[in-house]
């Protein structure tokens, strides 16, 4: 209880007003819980891992509040994701458990559902109550939101399509409090969150930010955030990833056939789009990379932001169906390793996929964000170095995301004989 009053303590402290397009650190120290580990980072993912990490997990409670994009970008939204990767390498009921009981949060945090008192029911742009995660602080009004919040649905639909793709779990009861009084199996609540997640796409994102082409656009006025910009890439593809997972639960229940062909084809057109939009160059070791802005009209495209590109691509290319290549895949995989990870200046690494670095979120890292363990999966030479960086900057230990993470891919390297 002492971790978990400090941890709610610190997320209410260190959460500032963050705009749609502020990402936050993961330097943040957010949490002082039990500490993980990572033994190895070849072999067997061990019981000792997969302890540090329950415990870890048992100690970090949802966030008193859903909105400043804590659960798009933030480590309460992340940690979904670290649940989800350690469930598939464990089968571990608790850990899925854990997962429900952030993801039911979360969907309490919505923003038409959630109390008042809690900074519910605010007023949108749009001149109502919408059904989306604010990026804004309470006292903004109207409050911001964007595409933004598929980040959030596709961090929740993660638990659906764990559900979902093991049909032993679908008649049993969840063994945890209900605090969402939706569904008490397993399959009804993974439904539960595809029917809103459904909701969400139809009532915000397709009647705003979706053109007659399927590309991703912010509205015009009485929208003030980028009024009729095309989505920078990393916001592009937080909703791309909402709509993969989105779309890969309905094949799994065998229903809504128009949603999955509507849904498969904005994610393709979107990757298209960004692929049409950079430029191959060579890294200083000769390999082929891509160089990129920001957005389709913008500066080059810095590390902070460029995570969540390479997040959003692997998962696409992991779905198997949106012309996502491996050779577009390690594209951007050399882009990190061979430019990014091999400049550093003042013990951080290049802040710009060009290997240039500049102030702010081009200002650099000492340590790998967790979205770009992925692609260590597909330059499989470099997951060592990854996971010693990440040891030397003493990650490990408090980020459940590079934590689990690293553990995901340790596993399934182990499973791929590779040592």
């Amino acid at each position: 209880m002492k971790h978990a009053l400090f941890i709610s303590i610190c997320l209410l402290l260190i959460l500032p007003a963050f705009a749609q397009d502020a990402p936050i650190q993961e330097t943040e120290k957010v949490t002082k819980g039990p500490e993980m580990v990572v033994e190895t980072f070849t072999g067997k993912v061990t019981p000792k891992e997969i302890a540090a990490f329950k415990n870890y997990i048992d100690s970090v409670p949802a966030p008193a509040t859903h909105d400043r994009n804590v659960m798009v970008y933030g480590n309460p939204g992340k940690i979904l994701e670290a649940c989800g990767m350690m469930y598939e390498v464990t089968n571990d009921s608790a850990i899925l458990n854990r997962m429900i009981y952030y993801a039911d949060a979360a969907m309490a945090g919505r923003n038409d559902v959630e109390d008042p008192g809690k900074a519910g029911r605010r007023i949108l742009w749009t001149g109502k109550v919408e059904p989306v995660w604010p990026s804004s602080k309470p006292s903004v009004s109207p409050a911001d939101a964007g595409i933004a919040t598929g980040s959030v649905l596709a961090h929740i639909l993660y638990t659906s399509k764990l559900i979902l793709s093991n049909p032993s779990l679908w008649d049993q009861k969840i063994n945890i409090p209900n605090a969402s009084g939706k569904g008490t199996t397993y399959k009804e609540r993974a439904m539960w969150y595809v029917k809103e997640a459904d909701y969400v796409i139809d009532t915000w994102i397709l009647p705003h930010y979706v053109r007659a082409d399927k590309k991703f656009y912010f509205p015009g006025a009485p929208n003030t955030y980028k009024p009729n910009e095309a989505a920078p890439w990393n916001q592009l593809f937080m909703l791309t990833n909402g709509l993969v997972r989105l779309s890969q639960c309905h094949v799994l229940l065998k229903d809504e056939p128009a949603k999955v062909k509507l849904y498969d084809e904005m994610v393709k057109v979107n990757v298209d789009w960004f692929k049409a939009n950079t430029t191959v160059f060579k890294s200083p070791v000769g390999t082929p990379c891509w160089k990129f802005k920001y957005a389709l009209v913008s500066r080059i495209e810095d590390t902070n932001h460029f995570a969540y590109d390479s997040e959003g691509m692997w998962l696409a290319w992991d779905a198997g169906k949106y012309g996502v290549t491996l050779q577009d895949m390690t594209m951007m995989a050399n882009t990190y390793f061979d430019v990014v990870l091999a400049t550093k200046t003042d013990g951080h690494f290049a802040g710009n996929v060009d290997g240039t670095t500049g102030k702010g979120h081009a200002g650099g890292d000492n340590y790998v964000r967790d979205e770009y363990i992925y692609l260590a999966d597909i330059r499989k030479d470099k997951f060592e170095l990854v996971g010693q960086i990440e040891r030397d900057s003493k990650k490990i230990a408090q980020s459940a995301q590079i934590t689990a993470r690293l553990l995901w891919l340790k596993n399934r390297r182990f499973k791929q004989g590779i040592k």
